[in-house]
């Protein structure tokens, strides 16, 4: 667990943080693709061999991203001044297999005090999920946070 900010004005540009790491399991990845993503790829080892991206089975990019967030929200650092978002831009430069682990990242790209709303500012983020076992990303996001000052 991060120590939580306390203020917006505790940021820095180029400031990183480490979320910890995660893995997700082939149960985990076809329990989540029969509800949220029904692509072969997805649900079945044996399909997803003959897909020509993959070439066996991959989590879903939304699963992928979700426990990625899971991670960043979880780790306590937004607890105390986060006021929401407006957008996350997601890219998926290589696929996630079962029990691949990643550790996720993020780095402050901006920071801009709020000059209509005094008491706030907005941060955007770099967050960068990284393939322990060759170090490739499997997820990048840029994220918009809303933080109290």
């Amino acid at each position: 667990m991060l120590t939580p900010l306390s203020s917006f004005d505790e940021l820095s540009l180029g400031q990183d943080f480490a979320f910890g790491s995660f893995a997700l399991s082939q149960e985990e990845i076809i329990a989540y693709a029969e509800k949220f993503d029904p692509q072969p790829f997805h649900l079945d080892p044996e399909a997803a061999k003959a897909a020509p991206l993959f070439g066996g089975l991959v989590a879903s990019g939304l699963h992928t991203m979700g426990a990625c967030f899971g991670l960043i929200m979880g780790s306590g650092l937004w607890r105390a001044i986060s006021l929401g978002g407006s957008q996350i831009d997601t890219k998926w430069p290589a696929p996630l297999r079962p029990d691949e682990t990643v550790a996720v990242t993020g780095v402050v790209e901006t920071l801009k005090p709020s000059k209509s709303k005094p008491e706030l500012g907005v941060a955007t983020m770099r967050y960068t999920g990284t393939r322990l076992a060759d170090q490739k990303p499997v997820i990048e996001m840029i994220a918009t946070h809303f933080l109290r000052r």
